[in-house]
């Protein structure tokens, strides 16, 4: 989720992630979206210090520190509570993949959980039914196209992911120990402390696991809050191209404190699956059970649930949509339907990809059920290729734009995601109001 982009020859689109976010004074520079690192290899110069990170077997606390947002600190701690390596993930090929049948809607259930939080996938009304969703009355669709905020500050971005804390927006993207911005208005952003200042004990594991891995930073984060804490899922991959990749997950009570604790990976693919595990994204049902979207190319998008501690329930995988060039999920829920919003086509510029070649571009269905199945405003099922375009670069300002998140503030929903400027190929944050037209279908603005 995301950052990645795969040359067709390998299968997926090869990596041209962001090496951390550049000062706002340098944020045009003109390489690989802004970035300085090569698309299918990592730069030493940006690669962070990995390890030094203390494995205890019983997760350390992870509650606020107390400090106010200004006084955040420059030093990040990061706990780590998993002591095992990837390979001891649920990442098995043999797990089994269940397709919904398109023709079993079902319907949402009539229980109301209780709302948590506001962010990507955080913030569920209560009620099943249209009228108990306070925002079928929200986001209504003027009959034009929303026009993105005006942004000044920290707007470099590439798979960013935000989340509301009280009067504060934190928003995570890929790059250097993952990268962290904050705002007071969703306009004006400042850059804070990345969250890991070293890497876990598991990602060095990990490392070692596969030699000659070209790792640099993590990709694609996704942050949320369910069952009284703030969870990110980050994406950690071993070969640029390759499905060799893991999901991990990191807890706080407070991310005013940027003191997380990891509890290792989640999900990991070695290769010979279906799959790639990187890209999360989770979203909660009307029961209010957290569900973990992810993947990028190969057999397209896939979902499984969470416990409360955002721990992965069972071995199954659930498909969500497929494309022949797809990654990105982002999940949420707005009166009685489950959006489901995919990236398709080519990210990236940089090794031969020029700023023309990109193809970028988001993509929607929706479900009456969390697990789909997915439709587009014509019918045809996501995992059959189906999909409504919501946003694509004009070629003008912006060439592409993707890799989405959705924010709902005071009944309103808002798209962020990266576009690609025409001009210099800098990956720039943009965040647009989503508006719902009369059929509840959510309504693009421009890149």
């Amino acid at each position: 989720m995301k950052r990645t982009i795969f040359v067709m020859s390998l299968g997926a689109q090869a990596l041209q992630c962001t090496s951390g976010a550049p000062s706002p004074s340098i944020e045009g520079a003109p390489t690989l979206g802004g970035a300085s690192t090569s698309s299918l290899g990592p730069s030493p110069s940006v690669t962070p210090t990995v390890g030094s990170v203390s494995s205890p077997s019983v997760p350390a606390d992870s509650s606020s520190s107390g400090k106010t947002p200004t006084e955040v600190s420059t030093t990040t701690a990061v706990h780590s509570s998993s002591e095992s390596s990837c390979r001891d993930c649920q990442s098995s090929p043999a797990a089994s993949i269940e397709t919904p049948d398109p023709t079993d809607q079902g319907q949402p259930t009539s229980e109301a959980p209780t709302t948590e939080g506001i962010g990507s996938s955080s913030s569920e009304p209560s009620g099943a039914s249209s009228g108990d969703d306070p925002n079928c009355q929200g986001s209504i669709s003027s009959g034009t196209r929303p026009a993105p905020l005006s942004l000044s500050g920290q707007t470099f971005a590439h798979d960013p992911t935000m989340v509301q804390v009280g009067d504060l927006f934190y928003r995570y993207w890929t790059g250097d120990g993952v990268q962290v911005a904050q705002s007071t208005d969703l306009q004006h952003w400042t850059q804070s402390p990345p969250v890991y200042a070293n890497y876990p004990q598991w990602v060095n594991d990990w490392r070692s696991d596969h030699p000659g891995n070209t790792f640099n930073f993590p990709w694609a984060p996704d942050v949320s809050y369910f069952g009284g804490k703030y969870h990110l899922y980050i994406s950690f991959s071993a070969f640029f191209g390759r499905n060799v990749s893991c999901i991990g997950h990191l807890t706080t009570a407070d991310p005013t404190s940027n003191d997380w604790t990891d509890h290792g990976p989640v999900i990991c693919s070695e290769g010979d699956e279906d799959y790639n595990a990187i890209d999360p994204d989770v979203g909660l049902d009307l029961d209010g059970t957290p569900w973990l979207a992810f993947g990028s190319f190969w057999g397209g998008i896939y979902a499984f649930p969470l416990d409360l501690d955002g721990n992965r329930v069972g071995s199954e995988l659930t498909h969500l949509a497929w494309a022949d060039q797809i990654e990105a999920p982002v999940l949420f829920y707005r009166c009685g339907y489950y959006y489901l919003l995919v990236s398709w086509g080519l990210c990236c510029p940089g090794e031969g990809r020029s700023i023309d070649d990109l193809t970028y571009r988001v993509a929607v269905g929706r479900s009456e059920r969390i697990a789909g199945p997915y439709v587009d405003r014509q019918g045809v099922p996501l995992t059959e290729g189906g999909g409504t375009l919501l946003v694509a670069g004009d070629h003008e300002q912006f060439a592409a734009a993707g890799h989405s998140d959705v924010l709902q503030r005071d009944g309103t929903f808002y798209h962020l995601y990266h576009a690609y400027r025409q001009r210099d190929a800098g990956a720039e944050l943009r965040i647009v109001e989503l508006p719902f037209d009369e059929e509840g279908w959510p309504v693009g603005g421009s890149p």
